[in-house]
């Protein structure tokens, strides 16, 4: 074993580093102190034909045409390891022939004649076995190695040592082929690279002073088909490389296992990307033991096999999302073998079951710092990781099939555990005590205990789970953001105050209002996202007056009113959404005061729509006519009581115009009468004629008409004698005109001056009205002219027109007409107010 393992390295590293040219390959027969040889495409017949260096170490006499393979073709080749025979038409070897190939390691006979039997092939040191079966492909291939996977190396050594086809010695390829970096960065990302266009560009004894200048490499996106041992035996004069990116090609996993020669010296490698490559397998792994940090992810790899921490032991950073771990049942043998009835299925193996290494993942870097296996077909973490993992400071196990929460680290600072199937969090969380950000979204959580999780948590989504009630207690004191969204909490009860909670999502719940004291609980609350509940109203205290960003969008909330959001002086941001306002003036302040706040940011406002009153039902929120007028109280009133005073003034000035105050005060009297009237009227009369005159006229009356109305047997009433003592003015003036058979009115201008007069005259013509009789006797003592009667004497201008009138006249034959017919009126019986008349009508009352 010895001797492979010095041979190998010598194949792999002499190769490299002996000349300064390299891999060196001729097509004659001059070159004899070359390492590596090329006799290919030559339509040679015979290996002996190509008169090969004896002191060869690798030759290639593929694609020829050579039938038979003699002992004299392959003696003196002492030194010789790799042979490449593929692509002839050899029928025949002959026995013995590669018995003087003491160093030999490979030999490649595929693509040959079919029937083609090997026999004879030397064993030296370790066991050294011919391969037992034939490649697909064509014919046999004999490898020599503890593994006969050799062959594949031997193939890319033979490649690499065609990388330089020259007819001289001193030939060589153009420089111009090399690559070169652009500030210390060789970027061949997203173009079709072979495998030999890349050897091209960074040939090491054409391009090294390029190769030293490189300290990042990307080869991504360039289809490259090789794998990984070749891949970084052209890394390899990079001395200063630091960043390699190889990912989204067809890279493969080395089939030669060189783990004992696994050295790369000078090595300052730290980052390696060789995600979204068929990897398929991590047995034989071959990469520099300084990387940091690494990327397996969707590398098609099913375990993480035992000696995978062993090599890269200094690894910190290692992502393996998207592979598919696969845990496997190995039933027990058993010599009984049980008896099935017909049609009985015996399933005797189950994926995602621990086998007996107890788990895919057989061994981890313990300087690991960040882990990621999400996405990877994981159900739980090997009962060797919470001791063994002790700097591991993240850990995303996201998307995988774990139902119970692993037993943790102490270090870990940083947990995912999201899309995946836990049910509760145990009481034994807790003992991460170092644990700061939790993420456990999207699993079937019913419960939330706050005394289950570590006291240093201060970022916690546990959203698109099952919680029905979220207890905000003290043992979430240091608390910063917590997401809860999309749950079944109806409401968000705090027992005590949560000093530093920064962000609340409590979105998608079915949560319909908040408490008062909500605010006073989160002081430093400054984003909180209640999107997506059933909040109708949002009463004063229940919102924070820290809040920076405020979402309240598609809610149930039917008007933004002030003495809520007016104390949130901080709001930046505030997404509101909805079709169930109430157009009403509570919403004024919101339309015409709040919306256009320069320093706030409102998203949605243009999508609010009304639901109330019914006829503005779906219009815009923003298109409501909400003025200042229609819905400020407080100027409602104002104009009101301007208007109610304005109306008085009027009222004033049309009542001192027009009598108004006379009119009153007489409207007043009439009632005050009204109520001191009999209950029935006298059907007898007291009096003959009340006599209605002013006092201006007083002597005229008392000694010409009372005198002579008396003298001719007369009954009179006379106020000065006749009215009750004691008794109200009008009440005797209403009992007077209600007792006696007629009203004479005494005309002069004196009369249209007297308030009194007016009285009863307004008393006696309402009591025409009631009794529908003409009761009224107009005596014009002086002339009154039209202009002459005040407004308020309307109607005694319109009787004057309408009705007769006697008279006075100073001489002395028309006194005597006229004491005549007032004796005869005062004898008539009083006639119906309304009659029909033919001709004139001057005794017709005019009734409004």
């Amino acid at each position: 074993m010895r001797i492979l393992v010095g041979s190998l390295h010598l194949c792999l590293i002499s190769f490299l580093f002996s000349r300064p040219n390299g891999f060196l390959t001729l097509r004659t027969p001059t070159a004899c102190a070359l390492l590596a040889c090329n006799y290919s495409y030559l339509n040679l017949s015979s290996v002996s034909e190509a008169q090969a260096p004896k002191v060869a170490r690798a030759l290639n006499f593929s694609h020829n045409l050579i039938e038979k393979i003699t002992k004299r073709d392959l003696e003196g080749f002492e030194v010789l390891e790799v042979l490449d025979l593929s692509y002839n038409q050899i029928k025949e070897i002959e026995p013995g022939a590669f018995e003087s190939l003491l160093s030999l390691i490979s030999v490649n006979l595929s693509f040959n004649d079919k029937k083609l039997l090997v026999s004879g092939i030397p064993s030296s040191g370790a066991a050294l076995e011919p391969a037992k079966e034939l490649p697909p492909s064509g014919g046999p291939s004999v490898l020599h190695n503890v593994h006969p996977r050799l062959r594949r190396s031997a193939e890319n050594l033979l490649r690499r040592g065609e990388q330089t086809e020259t007819d001289s010695l001193a030939g060589t390829l153009q420089p111009s082929l090399c690559a070169a970096p652009t500030n210390g960065t060789l970027n061949l990302s997203h173009r079709k690279l072979s495998e030999e266009e890349l050897m091209l560009k960074l040939d090491s004894g054409l391009c090294q002073a390029q190769l030293d200048s490189i300290l990042e490499l990307d080869i991504s996106h360039c289809e490259l088909e090789m794998d990984l041992l070749s891949l970084f035996t052209l890394v390899l004069p990079m001395t200063n490389v630091q960043y390699i990116d190889a990912s989204c090609n067809r890279l493969t996993i080395n089939i030669l296992d060189v783990e004992a020669i696994c050295k790369f010296p000078l090595s300052k490698l730290l980052f390696l990307n060789i995600s979204n490559n068929p990897i398929n397998s991590l047995d034989t792994l071959c990469l520099p033991s300084t990387i940091k940090v690494i990327d397996l992810s969707f590398t098609n790899i099913s375990q993480i096999p035992p000696n995978f921490a062993r090599k890269l032991f200094n690894l910190e950073h290692m992502y393996v999302q998207g592979n598919h771990f696969i845990y496997t049942a190995r039933p027990e043998v058993t010599e009984e073998v049980p008896k099935l009835s017909p049609g009985t299925v015996h399933i005797n193996a189950i994926s995602f079951v621990r086998n007996q290494a107890g788990t895919p993942i057989e061994s981890l870097p313990k300087k690991l710092k960040h882990l990621k296996v999400s996405n990877c077909s994981i159900v739980e973490l090997p009962e060797w990781f919470a001791d063994t993992m002790r700097e591991l400071l993240l850990l995303d196990l996201s998307s995988n099939r774990i139902s119970v929460l692993p037993d943790l680290p102490p270090s870990l600072q940083h947990l995912d555990v999201s899309n995946s199937d836990i049910k509760m969090i145990p009481p034994g969380f807790k003992s991460a005590s170092n644990l700061t950000i939790f993420n456990i979204q999207n699993n079937k959580v019913t419960a939330m205990h706050p005394e289950h999780l570590p006291s240093t948590l201060t970022q916690c989504d546990i959203s698109k789970n099952k919680l029905n009630l979220l207890p905000l207690t003290d043992a979430l004191e240091k608390l910063e953001h917590l997401n809860v969204s999309g749950n079944l909490i109806a409401r968000l009860e705090p027992t005590s105050q949560l000093p530093v909670l920064t962000n609340l999502d409590s979105s998608h719940n079915l949560i319909s209002e908040l408490p008062d004291h909500f605010g006073k609980a989160l002081p430093m609350l400054k984003y909180f996202n209640l999107s997506g509940n059933k909040i109708s109203f949002l009463q004063r205290g229940s919102l924070p007056t820290s809040l920076l960003e405020l979402d309240i969008s598609d809610n149930a909330i039917t008007t933004v009113v002030e003495d809520t959001f007016g104390q949130l002086s901080s709001l930046s941001v505030l997404t509101v959404q909805g079709k169930h306002f109430f157009c009403n003036c509570d919403l004024y302040w919101f339309v015409n005061v709040y919306i256009r706040k320069p320093q706030l940011q409102i998203n949605g406002k243009g999508n609010l729509r009304c639901s109330f009153p019914p006829e503005r039902r779906g219009s815009l929120v923003e298109s409501s006519n909400l003025t200042l007028l229609h819905c400020s109280l407080g100027i409602q009133m104002a104009i009101t009581a301007c208007a109610a005073i304005l109306v008085v003034l009027v009222l004033t000035g049309l009542c001192w115009r027009f009598d108004g105050l006379w009119y009153v005060r007489m409207g007043w009297y009439w009632c005050m009468a009204k109520r001191k009237q009999y209950e029935k009227r006298p059907e007898n009369k007291a009096f003959d004629a009340f006599i209605s005159y002013s006092e201006h006229d007083a002597h005229w009356t008392k000694q010409n008409l009372l005198e002579r109305l008396e003298a001719d047997g007369f009954r009179i009433c006379y106020h000065e004698r006749d009215f009750k003592p004691g008794h109200p003015v009008l009440g005797n003036i209403f009992y007077c005109i209600e007792n006696s058979h007629k009203v004479l009115f005494v005309l002069s201008p004196s009369f249209v001056n007297s308030c009194w007069c007016q009285y009863e005259l307004y008393f006696a013509e309402h009591r025409v009205l009631n009794e529908n009789q003409d009761s009224l006797i107009m005596i014009v003592l002086e002339d009154l002219p039209p202009n002459s009667v005040p407004q308020k004497f309307s109607k005694l201008r319109k009787l004057l027109k309408r009705k007769t009138y006697l008279k006075w006249s100073p001489e002395e034959h028309k006194q005597k007409m006229f004491w005549r017919q007032l004796a005869a009126v005062l004898k008539t019986t009083n006639e119906p107010l309304m009659r029909t008349e033919n001709g004139s009508t001057q005794e017709a009352y005019e009734m409004e």
